[in-house]
């Protein structure tokens, strides 16, 4: 779907499957997490504009409902709590993964 380090162009909501997220260290992969039916991936990425901290594969036939940036952007302007809500948790989260990298 998307390798680590792509710009952030999509937000993705898995309507049916299973996708994995995962890092690469070496040669090796390193399973972050899978995501299934009703959650969302690529969303840090689309929200603070970094490239992609991890890729994403599906690990079986899979259905997404894909929302482009400015869509997201776009609905996020119209309600700029809500917005900056999602922009504070998500450069949180960036935070703990810096210093989850660190320990």
């Amino acid at each position: 779907m998307f390798k680590q380090g792509d710009p952030p162009d999509e937000v993705y909501l898995v309507k049916s499957g299973k996708i994995e997220i995962f890092v690469n260290e070496g040669e090796n992969k390193k399973r972050l997490n899978i995501v299934t039916e009703g959650e969302f991936l690529g969303e840090m990425a689309i929200i603070d504009g970094r490239p992609r901290s991890a890729s994403a594969a599906a690990l079986e036939d899979s259905t997404v409902i894909i929302i482009d940036r400015k869509t997201l952007l776009k609905q996020m302007e119209e309600d700029p709590l809500l917005g900056a809500l999602i922009t504070t948790l998500v450069r949180r989260l960036r935070e703990m993964d810096r210093k989850l990298s660190r320990s």
